[in-house]
Parts: C-alpha cells; structure tokens; sequence
C-alpha cells in the first residue's frame, strides 16, 4: 500500500549561494582544497545538527578535520567544537561514521584516529570538555550505539605493540611469498592503515586488505555513555550489534550493499544484491528477514543509502530515479507503507557514497547536498511536508556558475539511456576539442571519480568538458567486456551527436578516467580510431598483473576468467588480445599517459615497455605512498596540472610558458608534434591557481 502526499519539487541548486562569476583565485587548488561534509547527525531533542567537515592542505599534504554544530532551527550560525583527529582510508577514499550523542544532547561519542591510535573520545558541544574515553591497546575499529544509546558497543582489533612486533620479526627472518602477499605493495609496511605506514596482507576478497596479524573477529565491549566505564560484551549483545559491511559481504548468496542498524530489536534494513537484481529486506538482528519493500517507490536498484528517523518504526531511503538526483522515500515498516518525501535536482548524498550523507530524526531531517555547479552544503529537510532549507555552506569560495555544466542525456543505438554533464568553453565558436572521463559524476564536478580530471580547468582553456556516469554493471562484478562495449557505445554515440551538432571536432577527443573508467579509456584507444590522447590512473590488464595475481591460493585468476572471459597469457592469446593494451601495442596511436599509485604501477612497466619499443607515445609516474585513489592533495595537484597540460598539448596544440615545464614539452615534442599545433604561449595554470 502506498500512502499519497505531495512531494515539494525543489531544486538544490538554490540552497546554496550563487556567484555572478567564479570567485578570485578559484581553481585547481581552490577544488582540491573543497571542504567537504559528511557524518550528519541529530541530537535526541531534535534541537541540534553536528557534522564532520574536511578540508585539505596542499602546503602541508594533509587533512583539517574537525566537528561543526548549529541550531535546527538556523538561529545560530554553525560552529566548530572538536578536533576529528585524521582521515581513516580505505583504498585513499575518506571513510565516515556518524558519531553517537549522550541521551542528554549534551556530547557525542565518536572514533578518533591521531598519530597511528584509534580511540573513543567525548566532545561536548559547547567545546568545553573534550576527551578521550578509551585507553585500548588496540585500535578501535567501530563505535555503535545499541538500545537507542543507552550502550555503546566498542569493537578492538589486534594490539599495537603485537602488530609492530610482527612486523619486525618478518623484517628481519624475510617473507613468504604466498596468497596473502601482494607484489606490488612494499613488503614492509607499505600500506597506510590506521594512520601509520603498515605491513599489509591479502585478507579477504579480490585486493580485501588487512594487516600482517591473521584476521580474526575485533574483541567486542560495551561503554556506558554515563560513566566511561567498559566491560566485555554479553552473548546478547554481541548478536544485537552488526559490525560496518565490507565490499563483499553477502547474506544469503546475496551481496550486501547498505545497511542501516536501528541497534535494537527492531533489527537492520539491508539493501542486497546480485547480478542486477535487488532487494530492499527488514532483517531481525539474527539475520532473518522479517519484511520486504516490493512498491515501486522504493525501487531497490536505485537506493543509494538508508536511515533509520529516529525512534520510529519508519526508514527513510535516498533514491536516485535518475543519476544526478536524489529523492527522499519513507518506508513504514509497521503497516508496509511508502510515501514520497522530496523530489530534488542534484544529490543528497554531496558526492561521497561512502561516507553518513543523511540523519533522520522525528523532527528533522540533515543531508549533505550537491550538484554539478554547487559545492557540498548541508540542508535541512521537514520531515512532513519535505521542505528544505540551507544550515551551513563551506565553501562560498567555489565558482558556482562559469564554465557551468549542463545535464546531457541520450540513448545508444540500443535504446540503452545515458547520463552525464558537459562544460563548454566560454565564448565558443565553432567545433572545440573534447575531453571526456568515464565512471561517477556524482555531486560537485571537479573531475570524475578520483577527482583527476581538471574539468572546469579544461573548459577555460578552450576543451569541452564531460562527465559520464557508468551504464549500470553487475553487483559483485562479471561481463565487464560487455560493459566496456556498452560505455564505447554510449559515449561514441555522444560524440557523434555533439559534431552533428558543430559543437566539437571529433578529430580532437580526449579520454580519462580512474579505475573502470581508466579500463574503458583504455578500451577505446585498442578498439576505436577516436581517441587523439588518452590518460589513464590506474593498473592495466597485462601478463605481469595477471602472473603477479596468480599465486596459488588467489582468486583473480578465476575472476579475471568468470568476469573478464580471460585465461592466462600463454594459452590465451586471443582473449588477451581483445582485452589487453600490453597485446596492443600495434593498434594503439593516441598518446597514453599513465599517472599510477604506487601499489598499482608494477604492471604497468611492461605496457609502457611494450608501447615504447613499438615507438608510440606514452610515459608512466608513479605516485609513492599511494594506494588505488590518490589522497594525498600534492599528489592530486600534480596529477590534475599534468593532466592539463597533456590534454590542451594534444587537443589543442597549447604550451605552457612556465620555465618550470620545459623539460615536459621537450619531452613531449620529441614523441611528435600534436595536430593542428597552435605553438602559442598562454598563461600558465600554475601562476593562476596560485
């Protein structure tokens, strides 16, 4: 049954402030350094919203990371009470966790990460006593409130002093090399966990990372908010709290994607999946699955996150009908019931699908919004009527309207539907080159997923801009050669209708893209004449990759089979010669730059081996300390300038007149003049970001 209510139409990009024309001093850094928002959370009273605000620091190559609080009613302007400690990352993503408040409204109760220790610390927010609460002699991984607060569940992992003994040892008597070992990471403690460099190890799934010890569950004990003291957890207890998902955890075959714990017997909401099919389940906290949301608003395939509002039996889902925008569904569990709460343009989520973007509480509701053209900001939404109103906007430095994206969508020859944004250049006359990445355009466009793609940089050199978001692929992977061909032929099918149209010149595209979206790059320039350059920053399917993964006792082979249709390199050859650019080498002509962490650039040697020696352009940077997604901001500045550069280079045939890159240009003119080269001097992007 679905229970009518009018839903308030509104787009966000009215909540936040609008500029005429891009702030002063806007650019690549100004981007870099965004504050970004997430871990919204409500005290019991309904009276006051806190949240987590990060911000980096290119001159120091670190995060600010600090707790905010405002009035919900917006009679006081948002204010800063508590140091956040450092980022926790998993792959160079920003992990969230909401914090937890003291049933008086009076603190919260959050995990702490500074200086290699992970504790429980209490902040109250008025600021005037912050501290930490727990001693633990290992780090705590989770902090979760069970029986609506009244207990604090604190999950520690293995002590620190037996993991750096650990390391040691293995220094000092050597490794074995078998299935929990990766080669291309440093043996010794050349993986960043937990706020220290760490020896890591294979623990899991696919790339799963953990550390050097053998997994094993965290110790579980209960804090009492009131007093601060601990004791370990009851049978009880334990089956009540539900530690945070990983990426393959599953649930009875299928995959869990999100789920939301009321951390009571009311149980969890769980979004599963598998293949392409989902399922939005009420499950009890053994698991059991109590109800399920088959209306069509919930529409499972399109649940983004999940939050339970308050202490009703009600959940509230954000849901993307289309990719760029969210709306805001309630899902009754008492009576089964759906009613549609928000129908808004843009994203109420701002962009960080890891992270807490909502809080829901009987008397408010807090999400963190985006848009293409609107920084991060924080809205408040009325839980009755669905109107939304502004609480704190971060970031009024961030050009808002110029070079300003606009929604693109279109079908391929197949009927298949596509999204994305374009940027063009101001002023434009005529066909302008084009450069495109591939994968996530979620909130704020700054360049894609990995945010290495300088976008509004690219459009105010005189380059078209777009974004395209990923045709929709399985959960827990598989097809992926039909999910290569499926973006070539949504994002040929846009470059033709752009030059029909005479707004670019398909002579002069570009492609980038991190992760999947640097494999469909890829791709393009083996199986398409349409590529004139090509970035990509990620690790590429070569015999090295395959060989270093093959260990016994790993699984990649067997999905590199089941996902890719590939077997090994030696016996074959023709898969490996529709899916890999090391065997393509000969049919590659665009300018392939590769700008790779350190943990992924191994493999890539040998396809830069093989496109040298076969004479074509291409040069490989390795980032040290860098996992899958770049994080540290010089690295992510130097990777976006260069990215610059490369393209107006090869799209345009532009130079930058700064002293500091000749050696690039030299470089670059040796592998052969771009088309068209204007050999002009312009003004360097290093000078105006700066």
């Amino acid at each position: 049954m679905r229970k009518a209510s009018a839903p308030l139409a509104l787009a966000l990009l009215v909540l936040a402030p609008v500029a005429a024309h891009a702030a002063a001093g806007a650019g690549i850094r100004a981007e870099i350094e965004m504050t970004r928002i997430d871990s919204p959370s409500i005290s019991p009273d309904g009276r006051l919203v806190v949240w987590r605000e990060a911000r980096a620091s290119i001159d120091r190559n670190a995060y600010d990371i600090a707790w905010f609080v405002a009035p919900a009613d917006g009679s006081k302007p948002p204010r800063r009470f508590a140091d956040a400690g450092e980022p926790t990352l998993l792959n160079g993503t920003m992990l969230a966790r909401a914090p937890i408040w003291t049933s008086d409204s009076r603190a919260i109760l959050f995990r702490k990460l500074a200086k290699g220790e992970a504790q429980v610390w209490r902040a109250e927010v008025d600021g005037n006593d912050v501290r930490q609460l727990t001693h633990e002699d290992g780090n705590v991984t989770d902090v979760a409130a069970l029986e609506n607060g009244h207990k604090i569940a604190v999950a520690v992992g293995r002590s620190r002093a037996a993991i750096a003994l650990a390391e040691e040892e293995e220094k000092d008597r050597g490794t074995l090399i078998d299935a929990s070992v990766d080669p291309q990471r440093p043996l010794y403690r050349g993986d960043w966990i937990d706020g220290r460099w760490a020896t890591g190890r294979l623990r899991g799934a696919w790339f799963e990372q953990g550390g050097i010890l053998p997994k094993q569950a965290p110790h579980l004990e209960i804090l009492d908010p009131q007093s601060g003291m601990l004791r370990d957890a009851s049978g009880q207890e334990q089956q009540v709290y539900a530690p945070p998902i990983k990426g393959f955890d599953k649930l009875g075959g299928e995959f869990v994607m999100v789920r939301a714990e009321s951390g009571d017997n009311r149980g969890n909401v769980l979004l599963l999946g598998k293949g392409q099919d989902y399922h939005l389940v009420l499950a009890a906290p053994d698991g059991k699955e109590v109800a399920r949301c088959t209306d069509a608003l919930c529409n499972p395939s399109k649940v983004r996150s999940i939050n339970w509002i308050g202490h009703r039996n009600e959940v509230m889902l954000e849901v993307r009908q289309t990719p760029n925008n969210s709306s805001l569904i309630v899902w009754n569990l008492a009576d089964r019931s759906t009613r549609q709460l928000v129908v808004g343009e843009g994203l109420l989520e701002g962009g960080a699908d890891l992270g807490d973007p909502c809080a829901a509480h009987e008397v408010v509701i807090a999400c963190v919004a985006a848009s293409a053209n609107v920084p991060p900001h924080l809205v408040l939404v009325d839980p009755q009527s669905g109107a939304l109103r502004n609480l704190a906007s971060p970031n009024p430095e961030l050009p808002s309207s110029e070079p300003h994206f606009a929604p693109l969508n279109w079908v391929d020859a197949e009927g298949r539907p596509f999204a994305g944004f374009i940027a063009l250049p101001l002023g434009h006359s005529g066909p302008v080159p084009l450069f495109i990445t591939y994968y996530s355009c979620a909130g704020y466009l700054r360049g894609g997923l990995g945010d290495e793609f300088p976008l509004r940089a690219l459009a105010a050199h005189g380059i078209a801009a777009m974004c395209i978001n990923r045709s929709a692929g399985f959960v827990g992977g598989g097809r992926n050669t039909e999910a290569y061909a499926v973006a070539e032929a949504g994002i040929g099918t846009i470059i033709d209708k752009l030059a029909a149209e005479g707004t670019i010149d398909p002579a002069h595209v570009g492609v980038g893209g991190v992760s999947f979206g640097g494999e469909v790059a890829a791709w393009l320039a083996i199986h398409t004449h349409r590529l004139r350059a090509l970035s990509v920053a990620n690790v590429m399917l070569t015999p090295a990759y395959y060989w270093y993964n093959a260990v016994a006792g790993r699984d990649v082979a067997g999905v590199l089979r089941s996902s890719w249709g590939i077997g090994d390199p030696d016996h074959d050859r023709k898969g490996w010669r529709r899916m890999s650019p090391a065997f393509n080498a000969d049919r590659i002509s665009a300018p392939f730059l590769m700008q790779v962490p350190e943990q992924e650039y191994r493999s890539n040697v040998e396809l830069l081996s093989r496109l040298q020696r076969a004479g074509k352009p291409a040069e490989l940077w390795a980032f040290p300390q860098e996992m899958h997604i770049k994080w540290q901001p010089r690295h992510q500045l130097a990777a976006n300038e260069r990215n610059l550069d490369w393209f107006r280079f090869w799209l345009a045939g532009e130079v930058d007149p700064d002293p500091a890159k000749a050696a690039q240009y030299v470089r670059w003119r040796g592998y052969g003049s771009p088309s068209q080269a204007l050999a002009q001097a312009s003004v360097s992007i290093k000078g105006k970001s700066r």
